[in-house]
């Protein structure tokens, strides 16, 4: 065996048949890549010269890690050497981070906004230019960056205007006309200044010109260019965090498949803009290359995989691992019979997802898993158009929809398995309504211009704001570190959109445009299309088992630590692969996992047999009636005169309750028919109003 430091571009001296352990790992069950096991090299002169003399009592420069490249005869890798410690005349402690663990070692301190420090986005050198440039972004063509409204807390203190702040608004001024309900009185005018409608030839950026925003009811005047901002494609900067460590990422799912080609990591700078030209740190989280790489890994159950020698990257999924058809037989390699560990019932999980942040939410209410959400709202349903969960009620003979869970909800059945906790590093937005409020003559009125993902409070890095009424600078907003915001990005009628769903929130039909969502339920959820083949592996196999392997050099260098193999045709996936270097080759333990489903296999609930309402075969029909009645009736109603009706949420429909009259309520009223004229005695009519559900086929 030898091992050589590509750096001084010298063999180390070895003790005879020195030999090392190597633990490759599949990385879809451990957290570190593949390396070895420490070893001892001799503190022989040669030794200690080429790692810098790391027994040295006044060594004042820090150890670093060092390119190395093993070989034993079929087998090469490089890696990265770590030097553990070091005694004079006597040895050196150290160990080596071979592929996945070289490149995971790599990236564990280094901040995200490193990798761009000091660039710029290229020919944007005035607040114009960057206008432009945005405006460019708005066919969704563009390969590195995208753009679309979001919409952001609303600080301004105003009781008028829009109920949201928001950033790359795009659309036309227009004036709304609210009729008053007289004839004799003339039509009012109220002006919202951003509208999304793209007639005609007068659309722009609200922003593109000066404006004045409001933050606590202060006036703050706002040059060109504020609230604006590209968004950077995910794709783009996984790319050049690889290449930063001098990896070529290879073309994989994300890059050819829709929406993820064009998957965008949203920011919430609003002033990106305002010094004339883009900082690409500004529009990247706060966070380090490995956190970045694991909202990938626990998002999409997912991993990237390296190759040290070739300097590439690829990515691979669990499901496609599972899916696959083993190409490998080790029965050959076994060398004594393996050993099969069994879980008792108690030990089988099930997979939960949760986000680590979310934004403020609209529900008063939340629930931890599904099954107490649905004890709380039985008649609860899934509404894939935007990912939340909704319960129908009735007011009256009117229905009522209410939002009871968030597109952001976690994903867990809240089964008495027990849950392996999946926590991805992620913020999650939601769709709000953005809404405009005006006042004329003391008559209130809102108007809806549709739905937009909200992002919570704006961050401004690049500018103090100034306040109209005051000679002073205003900060209108603490600084606050980002954190990693996916979103697709899409045409919707010609307007640029980003969503977290699968269906289009503000075409009409809502027609479903994507096969996939950002929201963890749902059939085009996460869990789904990314989670339910492991899921069903923790809830019906995964038993452990450990067996010896005398493995061939080529084995040692070839064999993946991710795919499926097979011994005496039973499939099992590697949990560790292990085997030596150097010296004699010998059978080395390594530990499996079984993949064959354990009966009776059990599985995750789709969401529709969780939410039993979204596969009923009836439904509730609001009934009312109006009868006169006499004063005499009305005078003994007593607490039924003038009574309100209160909402009722109904049981799931179903045969049992045809035919039935189901939440009856009563309210009595009465009023004057003015007979003869205004100032002729009227005569009072007493009214009966009975409302009540049905419940019919559908």
């Amino acid at each position: 065996m030898k091992i050589t430091n590509l750096e001084k571009g010298e063999a180390y001296n070895l003790k005879p048949d020195t030999q090392i352990q190597v633990e490759r790992t599949n990385p879809f069950f451990n957290e570190y890549g593949e390396q070895t096991t420490p070893l001892e090299l001799p503190a022989s002169e040669r030794n200690r010269r080429i790692l810098g003399f790391p027994d040295s009592f006044g060594r004042r420069v820090k150890m670093t890690a060092t390119d190395v490249a093993i070989q034993d005869g079929e087998y090469f890798a490089q890696c990265r050497q770590v030097v553990l410690s070091a005694q004079y005349k006597g040895s050196i402690s150290t160990s080596f981070y071979i592929n996945d663990g070289s490149f995971y070692s790599r990236i564990q301190k280094v901040k995200l906004k490193d990798i761009f420090k000091g660039e710029f986005i290229p020919g944007v050198n005035t607040v114009e230019e960057g206008i432009n440039f945005c405006r460019n972004l708005r066919n969704n063509s563009n390969e590195h960056y995208g753009i679309f409204p979001i919409l952001f807390t609303d600080d301004s203190g105003r009781k008028n205007g829009a109920n949201y702040k928001f950033m790359n608004a795009f659309g036309k001024e227009k004036v709304l006309k609210y009729t008053r309900p007289y004839e004799w009185m003339p039509e009012l005018p109220s002006v919202i200044g951003f509208h999304p409608d793209l007639s005609g030839d007068d659309c722009d950026f609200y922003n593109a010109v000066q404006r004045i925003e409001y933050v606590n009811e202060i006036p703050i005047t706002l040059a060109p260019g504020y609230y604006m901002s590209p968004f950077i494609r995910a794709n783009y900067l996984l790319k050049r965090v690889f290449a930063y460590f001098g990896y070529e990422l290879q073309e994989n799912f994300f890059t050819q498949t829709e929406p993820f080609n064009k998957m965008v990591v949203i920011n919430k700078v609003m002033d990106v803009l305002v010094n004339g030209k883009i900082k690409v740190a500004d529009l990247v989280p706060d966070i380090t290359c490995a956190d970045f790489i694991s909202v990938f890994r626990k998002k999409f159950c997912c991993e990237f995989t390296s190759d040290e020698g070739k300097r590439t990257a690829d990515i691979i999924f669990l499901r496609d691992t599972l899916n696959d058809s083993p190409k490998i037989d080790l029965t050959h390699c076994v060398t004594q019979e393996p050993t099969l560990s069994y879980k008792s019932e108690n030990d089988y999980k099930r997979v939960t997802l949760a986000a680590s942040d979310k934004v403020d939410s609209e529900i008063s209410d939340s629930y931890d898993d599904l099954d107490s959400l649905v004890k709380a709202n039985p008649n609860a349903y899934f509404d894939p158009v935007d990912g939340a969960i909704y319960k129908t009620g009735w007011s009256g003979d009117f229905q009522v929809t209410v939002k009871v869970a968030e597109a952001s909800q976690n994903y867990n059945t809240g089964e008495t398995l027990e849950a392996k906790e999946i926590k991805v590093p992620e913020f999650i937005p939601e769709f709000r309504t953005l809404s405009y409020k005006d006042t004329v003559e003391e008559e209130d009125f809102n108007y809806d211009m549709g739905k937009f993902l909200y992002v919570g409070e704006y961050q401004s890095l690049n500018s103090k704001m100034v306040v109209a009424t005051e000679p002073k600078e205003h900060t209108s907003e603490k600084a606050e570190k980002q954190k990693a915001i996916l979103a697709f990005t899409y045409l919707s009628d010609g307007r640029p959109e980003g969503t977290i769903s699968a269906y289009d929130v503000n075409a009409p039909s809502h027609p479903r445009i994507f096969d996939y969502a950002l929201h963890y339920n749902g059939p085009q959820g996460i869990f789904e299309k990314f989670y339910r083949e492991y899921d069903l592996l923790l809830r019906n196999s995964l038993h452990d088992m450990k067996v010896k392997l005398l493995l061939s050099q080529s084995q040692k260098q070839n064999l993946p630590s991710y795919e499926k193999v097979v011994i005496r045709g039973v499939p099992f996936l590697f949990n560790k692969l292990k085997f030596t270097l150097g010296g004699k080759n010998e059978p080395v333990e390594s530990e499996l996992y079984t993949v064959s489903l354990m009966q009776p296999a059990i599985s995750a609930p789709t969401i529709n047999e969780q939410l039993k309402a979204m596969d009923v075969k009836y439904k509730w029909v609001g009934k009312e009636t109006q009868t006169s009645v006499s004063w005499e009736e009305y005078s003994a109603a007593n607490d039924e005169r003038n009574k309100t009706f209160v909402t009722i949420y109904p049981p799931l429909p179903s045969a049992d309750y045809v035919g039935k009259q189901y939440g009856k309520q009563r309210s009595y009223t009465e009023r004057i028919t003015k007979k003869g004229g205004w100032f002729r005695h009227g005569r009072y009519e007493y009214t009966r109003t009975e409302v009540w559900l049905e419940c019919v086929p559908l």
